[in-house]
């Protein structure tokens, strides 16, 4: 790679290609709540526990280091999580992504000639206006400042859940008021706005909110974002239409860092991209990542958080668990709001139908010996047990076990 000076710098990177199948497909994780942030393998035992397994993974939306709450939106078994403005990925049921501006919006019909603009699951903050709750945010608001809250219920057996371009009736059952810290409930919502807001008819209008009064929360999308299934907030785009994006708003574009990206190409297939500003390896700017996203086929590509939050994860063929693959700019993997990862559903492993030597290169003195170790999967890339009956041979290769090799010096 060639740096803006002209010096040649060093990279590493990781790509993940993946192509629509029905064994495996895109979806977006995070830990507990929102609030706070969750390493990858701890995101990876909550995707085991819903049935899944991890076949890749890159770190993914921009977030708050203060709170972990992220920038952009987020979208995970349909269900809307978080709002947010930013450019964005999702992905379809069937495995298809789309990649660009949700233009997603939460407001409130309360009665009042114009409905109330809210933010859910965002910090409070005296510029941010009304606020909305779930307990996917926390148990608490967990807010620095002081606000009023209205406590709100879905009525009748609806769940306390939102949707994108779909709509919801509640019933106001509470009210609390000059709190930072408020309880959210577990089945239903929590308005709530600053004291000190900047936006003081939006306090009013939480104020004049009486027990019983019945409202819409409406969550409106961008065409066929309605469909998504799970969806990531990132930052600037990289490439649309087939073309590298020049005008960046990250304060960092022009420096070298390590940087994670999402592409998609012109047949559908979908790029994840990592690169690395650590070990052997000297990042890139963003005009560089928007450069290589091209060259790697993206017809639309976004940039996700990079730097320290920079992350990939990958089980190789024939390992039952996950194993990080990129090097972290911190020394080790730092905590994310969110991950996208490639998963399939977990299942018994079939029998073996393909074999694999690690480590997949080394280096050794003269006269040393380097041990490998086989590994097998089945035709789903599962973890299988190595056959008995499997041999090796060439010059200077022993067959120490069934699952082991030893190569001495000048083997074939």
């Amino acid at each position: 790679v060639t740096s803006d000076s002209g010096k040649q710098t060093n990279l590493h990177e990781n790509i993940f290609t993946y192509r629509k199948e029905a064994q495996v497909r895109p979806v977006v994780a995070f830990g507990s709540t929102l609030y706070g942030t969750s390493a990858m393998n701890k995101t990876v035992k909550t995707l085991q526990e819903q049935g899944y397994s991890m076949v890749a993974g890159i770190n993914g939306s921009f977030f708050d280091r203060s709170t972990g709450i992220p920038y952009g939106i987020v979208v995970t078994n349909s269900i809307l999580r978080s709002g947010g403005s930013a450019n964005a990925v999702g992905f379809l049921a069937d495995g298809s992504a789309l990649i660009g501006d949700p233009v997603v919006a939460v407001t409130l019909d309360y009665g009042a000639d114009t409905p109330l603009l809210l933010n859910y699951n965002k910090a409070m903050t005296t510029q941010n206006g009304v606020l909305l709750y779930s307990q996917d945010y926390d148990t608490r608001t967990k807010n620095t400042i002081e606000g009023y809250h209205v406590i709100v219920r879905p009525v009748g057996s609806r769940a306390a859940e939102l949707r994108l371009g779909q709509t919801l009736t509640v019933e106001v059952v509470g009210m609390v008021e000059d709190t930072k810290s408020c309880s959210i409930p577990d089945d239903g919502f929590l308005l709530a706005v600053a004291n000190d807001t900047a936006y003081k008819s939006a306090l009013t209008a939480l104020k004049s909110m009486v027990m019983g009064q019945q409202m819409t929360i409406q969550v409106t999308c961008a065409s066929g974002w309605e469909n998504v299934t799970s969806a990531a907030g990132g930052g600037d785009m990289l490439v649309e239409n087939g073309q590298v994006c020049t005008d960046f708003t990250l304060d960092s574009a022009k420096k070298m860092a390590a940087r994670t990206a999402i592409g998609v190409t012109r047949d559908g297939s979908l790029i994840l991209y990592t690169c690395d500003e650590a070990g052997n390896s000297d990042g890139l700017t963003l005009a560089q990542l928007a450069e290589r996203m091209l060259a790697l086929g993206c017809q639309t590509a976004l940039n996700l958080d990079g730097g320290g939050s920079t992350a990939a994860g990958v089980t190789y063929p024939g390992y039952a668990s996950g194993a990080t693959a990129n090097v972290p700019s911190d020394g080790k993997l730092r905590e994310c709001a969110n991950f996208i990862f490639l998963v399939r559903q977990k299942q018994d492993a079939g029998t073996a139908s393909k074999l694999y030597l690690y480590p997949f290169g080394g280096y050794a003195l003269p006269g040393a010996k380097l041990t490998m170790t086989v590994k097998a999967a089945d035709s789903s890339y599962m973890a299988a047990a190595v056959p008995t009956n499997v041999t090796f041979g060439g010059t200077n290769v022993t067959q120490t076990s069934g699952s082991t090799v030893t190569v001495e010096p000048g083997a074939r």
